[in-house]
């Protein structure tokens, strides 16, 4: 994304892959030199892999910089988890916005890949600050390089979850009020979508099945997201792996996924939750390694299309009539699903 975060005059980049020299050397004197940890502990083999948030005065020197690991979830069934840290600010820039600025940042740059939360190891005397952003202890304090912390999580999403087949009502619910929008769309379950009356099962892939996953967003966990009735679906997206039935699938089955069935109450909309989850269909397509997005829209949804050309979608030219109840005619967008890498500048909000 091309605008930066700024803190007065100071504007934050994101780095892939090991970070300047510059940020490395002021972590040194921050967390070495002033804190006392050991340099093997600080130095850790970690940031060639990782995402670093930067931020240079005049003399391109680094005041403020923080890294963001991508480790994927903590167990096989859950969703996957960024871990924030190396934050440290120049002693003669505290007190500016720079700790927020870096870690808002690579908060950005985690929703980026598809993290639906962040967790840091926050040194106990700072947990307040954390805080104050919208992180919460997840554990008892501990104590590493002779100084207490604790873990804290921040949800960039959330509710978000795995779709069940009880979701099936609330789920028929927010479909049919997104499609009410749109004059001639009608939703006939049992005629055309026969699947919603299980959805949890639907995208449930057995042996040799094409891959297959869906999220739905909880409006009772959905917190600062937006309120919902009680057991109700504030958004929801799918992802399908190309079905083997596909030629080109058969030919290169790890060309394309397809993105699917999103849709975003008209409560929470215009607050970034359906790039968000664009992002997280976008990570599990990656993971079946997958090197194409391509989707199918109601020619009807033009919000939508604007979403998908801002997230680098581009429609090919090909559309299709469904000669269905609503009378359908979708057109199709496509981009390439390189890695979420690079040199970039990131917004904070």
């Amino acid at each position: 994304m091309p605008v930066s975060g700024r803190a007065g005059d100071a504007a934050v980049t994101v780095v892939a892959g090991t970070p300047p020299r510059t940020a490395l050397d002021l972590r040194y004197e921050v967390f070495v030199r002033e804190q006392g940890v050991p340099p093997e502990l600080e130095y850790d083999g970690l940031d060639a892999t990782a995402d670093h948030a930067v931020v240079l005065d005049d003399d391109g020197r680094a005041v403020a910089t923080a890294r963001l690991l991508d480790p994927g979830p903590h167990r096989p069934d859950a969703e996957p988890v960024g871990i924030i840290g190396r934050v440290a600010v120049s002693a003669a820039w505290r007190g500016r916005g720079l700790g927020r600025l870096v870690t808002a940042a690579l908060e950005a740059r985690a929703g980026e890949r598809g993290l639906p939360a962040v967790e840091l190891h926050a040194q106990a005397r700072v947990a307040d600050f954390y805080t104050r952003q919208g992180y919460r202890p997840i554990g008892e304090p501990d104590v590493e390089a002779g100084i207490e912390h604790v873990w804290m999580r921040r949800e960039l999403l959330p509710g978000l979850r795995r779709v069940r087949d009880s979701d099936a009502a609330a789920l028929q619910e927010l479909i049919a009020t997104v499609w009410a929008e749109y004059p001639g769309c009608v939703l006939d379950v049992d005629a055309e979508e026969p699947w919603l009356r299980a959805p949890g099962s639907a995208h449930a892939a057995g042996t040799g099945e094409p891959a297959r996953a869906m999220w739905v967003v909880s409006a009772d966990a959905a917190g600062p997201i937006g309120a919902g009735p009680a057991g109700g679906v504030l958004a929801s997206v799918a992802v399908w792996a190309r079905p083997a039935a596909d030629p080109a699938a058969a030919a290169d089955p790890g060309a394309a996924a397809e993105l699917k069935t999103l849709y975003v109450s008209a409560l929470v909309r215009r607050r970034g939750l359906g790039a968000a989850l664009v992002h997280r269909a976008e990570r599990e397509a990656r993971r079946w390694a997958a090197r194409q997005m391509r989707l199918w829209t109601d020619t009807r949804f033009t919000d939508a299309h604007r979403l998908y050309r801002r997230l680098g979608y581009q429609a090919t030219g090909h559309s299709r009539d469904l000669h269905d109840l609503s009378a359908t005619t979708e057109i199709e967008f496509r981009r390439p699903l390189s890695s979420p890498a690079g040199t970039n500048e990131v917004p904070t909000s």
